[in-house]
């Protein structure tokens, strides 16, 4: 069995993931994998010039548990002499604040950390621990689910996400080579309890599918690694297929709407026909969540169909349309949609906000006098955890400055007379139990502040 560290350099060689020199930011939970990936990073760091730091996020899902793997991933990086970032997240609080499930929350809140610490400290390359046997993991889970070749490509060995390059260099690397790895070089790594229960899907077929499946097939990591090789490149050629063929029938685009040439579109092979409609889908709306196979096989029912006129609505506020030979996709939603998001501030410090650019800028100062709509002054004492930025949610109440009881978000907005089209990106500034301000329309009672109030804290949007 070849040596961690010598398929782990052979990966980022293979595929140039990294470059003499590089600044990397290691994702480490404390686990087996992620301390095997930064003890590799710290042994091979002189040998590349390469200037590395880590950072962990506490979920706050385990308690002392949790806590106690930070403090073991701060003292593991002062041994390596590593610089370590470490926060702490309320992501239950996020679960109940976005409706997302406790992984996506998780992974969410993760790394929007990761890509704001690796942007703080000049563009450092983010390296997670993803391994070989994460990858048969999530095969697996798609398959169970249901996919197309763009899933059996698995976890992509890199990816860009604006500006920030994240790569998993142990996608070649088995859980038994970081075991032995661990071992061998007494790093006594952490261990989550809750990998080890049957409540979701991946631990289930990590416990019970996959041994099954390894006595019909003990190579079974390197049949689906390459399976996803093999799927990997064919979904790059195929997506390249599918932009030239839709830009070659497109006669009309805009945000909102893009409209094609119904026996331009039918022209095409069956498999260039539902990357296309996946493409035009994904264009208008950014998200594929609820659109399955049936949706498109719809799709391309209404486009072959003999009626003059038919229409389809779609998830995510999308609709089809076919006028004679013309067929419409387009937006029907009567706001902008806006993926969930819930950003905590820093603070003090600049947090910026992707999905509706703009930027919060946190810091402590006296009090100034009037301030104007795009400031709030905070007495910190009242906060109630942590300050978070996020988008309206059905049934939020808040308490404005001046008035007793509570009023709904909504009729806010509709008393403010707030565009439809505006409201779902308005950004609401929140603490862990209370809406706090509504940049630009409201301030809430809570969390005033009063003559002797000091420090204060100032939250601005720029």
């Amino acid at each position: 069995m070849k040596k961690l560290l010598q398929v782990l350099e052979k990966t980022i060689l293979d595929y140039e993931l990294l470059g003499r020199g590089d600044k990397i930011l290691v994702a480490v939970s404390g686990g087996p994998d992620s301390i095997a990936l930064l003890h590799a990073f710290v042994s091979l760091r002189d040998k590349y010039g390469w200037q590395l730091a880590a950072a962990h996020v506490n979920h706050e899902f385990r308690g002392k548990s949790a806590v106690e793997d930070s403090m073991y991933v701060e003292e593991m990086c002062r041994k390596f002499k590593v610089p370590c970032y470490v926060t702490s997240i309320n992501v239950p609080w996020v679960i109940e604040e976005t409706g997302l499930n406790p992984q996506e929350a998780a992974r969410e809140v993760r790394y929007n950390y990761l890509k704001k610490i690796a942007a703080d400290i000049g563009g450092a390359t983010i390296a997670t621990a993803h391994h070989a046997d994460d990858q048969v993991e999530t095969v697996l889970m798609r398959l169970v689910r249901g996919t197309g070749i763009e899933g059996l490509a698995g976890i992509p060995i890199w990816r860009k996400e604006g500006d920030i390059k994240i790569i998993r260099p142990l996608l070649e690397v088995t859980r038994r080579q970081i075991e032995a790895y661990c071992e061998e070089n007494n790093l006594n790594p952490r261990h989550d309890p809750s990998n080890f229960k049957g409540k979701y899907l991946r631990n289930r077929i990590r416990l019970q599918l996959v041994p099954l499946l390894k006595e019909e097939n003990p190579a079974l990591t390197d049949a689906i690694t390459h399976l996803t090789a093999v799927a990997s490149a064919e979904n790059t050629y195929m997506e390249q297929e599918s932009i030239a063929a839709a830009k070659a029938i497109i006669e009309e685009e805009n945000q909102n709407k893009m409209v094609i040439n119904q026996n331009g579109f039918l022209a095409y092979h069956v498999a260039l026909q539902r990357r296309m409609i996946k493409l035009i889908l994904s264009y208008l709306s950014g998200q594929l969540g609820e659109i399955g196979f049936a949706h498109i096989e719809k799709i391309r029912e209404l486009i072959k169909g003999d009626h003059p006129s038919a229409r389809l609505i779609l998830p995510h506020g999308l609709q089809v349309q076919r006028e004679y030979h013309r067929i419409i996709f387009s937006s029907i939603t009567e706001s902008v949609l806006t993926s969930s998001f819930c950003y905590p501030l820093n603070i003090p410090g600049r947090t910026y906000i992707p999905e509706i650019n703009r930027t919060f800028n946190c810091f402590y100062g006296d009090a100034k006098g009037n301030t104007g709509s795009s400031v709030a002054v905070f007495d910190p004492s009242g906060i109630k955890g942590k300050l978070y930025v996020r988008p309206r949610r059905a049934g939020d109440r808040m308490t404005i400055q001046g008035m007793n009881g509570s009023k709904k978000v909504k009729d806010i907005f509709i008393d403010e007379k707030i565009p439809r089209t505006m409201r779902d990106i308005l950004p609401i500034v929140t603490d862990e139990q209370n809406i706090l301000w509504i940049p630009g329309v409201k301030r809430s009672n809570e969390c005033l502040y009063t003559a002797g109030t000091g420090p204060l804290l100032y939250v601005e949007v720029e």
